[in-house]
């Protein structure tokens, strides 16, 4: 505004995180569960990283999951799992969502990128119904742990901001206690002084289409795959949206009936969650 202060429409705003790195003023925040994390690392609880599949090739050379693996746990986590595993069970529940809409002749939106579900919410009421029901990869990892071991505390860490208002929508059940950047997590490490170190690429939890679900047409991509390998039709169309732009001109399309595609895979940042706002910047 002419003061210089950072104006947002709550009512709006879809929660992407794009506009706290851009904030001339750096005046922008997101919630911050950092603290939440630590104390419940120091009351001794079982506390679970579930870490994206953009920590995989983004922070250097030799750096893998397991490293991170290492790393979370000198830091005090009891163990780490890949969300990109809970990508394939995503896209296997998608692909069969997916076939009864397209036998139905009904047309779906991915329900996997909390910012693109946001957008419909506040912006495209009328087509909620068209969201696909499938949890997130990050929900469908943190169901799992939990049903293994309910007191554990599940922690998603990744570029995504967004996450961090799906771990607080209470109508969705057993999902991720907390949600963190990688810039909150490296905070955590250089205080306790630890680094990620190369290690072997030992710890591999999940396919090749899980591990790049977070690319833009990454979902799309893993669920042709899974309707490919159960024999079902892989003949059907997508509109990859890359960005919140063109997911605002399919879903207006949607809207008024003009969409000629028969589902929508929406990406709220470009180039998918790789792309997203706490993305590691070397």
């Amino acid at each position: 505004d002419e003061y210089g202060v950072c104006q947002i429409d709550e009512s709006k705003c879809i929660q992407c995180g794009h506009c706290i790195h851009s904030c001339p003023f750096g005046a922008i925040s997101s919630k911050a569960f950092l603290v939440d994390v630590v104390k419940a690392l120091v009351a001794g609880k079982r506390v679970v990283a579930m870490i994206a599949p953009s920590a995989e090739g983004q922070f250097g050379d030799g750096i893998t999951i397991a490293s991170w693996r290492e790393a979370l746990q000198q830091v005090g986590f009891a163990d780490l799992v890949e969300v990109a595993l809970g990508a394939d069970m995503t896209a296997n529940a998608e692909a069969a969502e997916w076939m009864e809409a397209y036998q139905e002749g009904k047309k779906k939106t991915t329900s996997c990128c909390p910012a693109f579900v946001n957008m419909i919410e506040k912006h495209y009421p009328m087509l909620k119904e068209n969201v696909s029901t499938t949890v997130s990869p990050m929900c469908a990892i943190s169901r799992m742990l939990k049903a293994q071991d309910p007191e554990v505390v599940t922690v998603f860490i990744g570029p995504c901001i967004a996450k961090k208002s799906e771990t607080l929508d209470l109508n969705i059940q057993g999902n991720a206690d907390y949600a963190m950047t990688y810039g909150e997590i490296r905070a955590m490490m250089r205080a306790k002084d630890v680094n990620l170190e190369p290690e072997e690429n030992s710890m591999q939890e999940a396919s090749v289409f899980g591990k790049r679900f977070g690319n833009g047409g990454g979902v799309t991509a893993a669920v042709l795959e899974c309707l490919k390998e159960s024999g079902e039709n892989t003949d059907i169309k997508v509109a990859r949206c890359n960005g919140a732009a063109e997911c605002k001109k399919a879903l207006l399309l949607l809207k008024v009936g003009r969409l000629p595609e028969d589902f929508i895979e929406g990406m709220a940042c470009v180039g998918g969650c790789v792309g997203g706002p706490s993305k590691h910047k070397a």
